[in-house]
């Protein structure tokens, strides 16, 4: 009996102990970011740097100073972009044309950096809404979208599911599996179990407003996506877009939307 004294007092020690770590956070060099896209309904780009882990606020690392022009590969037109605020620039007069092929230059101290790409014809959405399906003894919950595919060329989408205007979840899908037929994306949200409980973030309810945006893109800003989806596994950075170092993409696209309210009883089985 005269040990348990002993070993209480050590196991108190023990808990008691608190262990400062010391993190070395390597200084880098910042890099510059580019998200720029040109659509049938408007040109917007908005530039940033990267921020270190201990960063300050995120005002800090807005470029208000670039120049960016777009222009057409196929004619002689070009125009450059104006400084909006908050790192972020528009054209609001022009609008682009499927088929045509675009390229934007963005100007950071001198320094230019080049990106092109294909506007692709406008998707099409077949249908979009909830379904269960069983899985391993398990009740999930999938987002179900149907695309119509277009025709004797090769076609990129982008999907981008929201949840009362919050991003929710996105994939990237090719044609290769069904060309011109219809083609199918599941989007897994959460389980049975998880929509009892309540809790988890995942968990859709009554009466969310989902939103699902679908582009037609072109491969290079499919190859692009397809390569950020892999930086979890691979740990390297995604393809380059642009030339020159700069990180992020330049996308010309459609888009088809379609909307609806969460509604348990609306649910399919599959």
């Amino acid at each position: 009996m005269d040990r348990y004294p002993l070993l209480l007092i050590i196991l108190l020690t023990l808990m008691a102990c608190e262990r400062e770590l010391d993190i070395d956070y390597h200084t880098v060099e910042p890099l510059y970011v580019a998200e720029m896209e040109l659509t049938d309904h408007h040109t917007t780009a908005r530039i940033t740097t990267t921020r270190p882990v201990m960063g300050t606020a995120a005002s800090d690392y807005l470029v208000n100073d670039a120049i960016i022009t777009i222009r057409s590969t196929q004619d002689s037109w070009a125009d450059t972009l104006k400084w909006k605020s908050q790192g972020r620039y528009e054209l609001s007069y022009f609008f682009g044309m499927e088929g045509m092929e675009y390229e934007a230059d963005v100007i950071i101290g001198g320094k230019h950096h080049l990106s092109t790409s294909v506007m692709k014809g406008k998707p099409v959405i077949n249908s979009f809404d909830f379904v269960w399906m069983d899985m391993m003894s398990e009740k999930i919950l999938f987002a179900d979208l149907h695309l119509q595919d277009v025709p004797d060329q090769n076609n990129f989408y982008f999907m981008h599911l929201y949840r009362n205007d919050v991003g929710y979840r996105w994939a990237i899908m090719d044609d290769r599996s069904n060309p011109g037929g219809e083609l199918q994306q599941l989007f897994t949200c959460t389980t049975q179990r998880e929509m009892d409980k309540g809790t988890d973030s995942d968990v859709l309810h009554e009466g969310d407003k989902m939103r699902m945006e679908v582009r037609s893109i072109d491969q290079r800003t499919y190859d692009y996506l397809y390569s950020l989806q892999l930086m979890d596994n691979t740990g390297t950075n995604p393809l380059a877009n642009f030339s020159g170092g700069l990180l992020g993409f330049f996308s010309a696209y459609q888009q088809a939307t379609e909307e609806l309210v969460f509604r348990l009883h609306d649910i399919r089985w599959t």
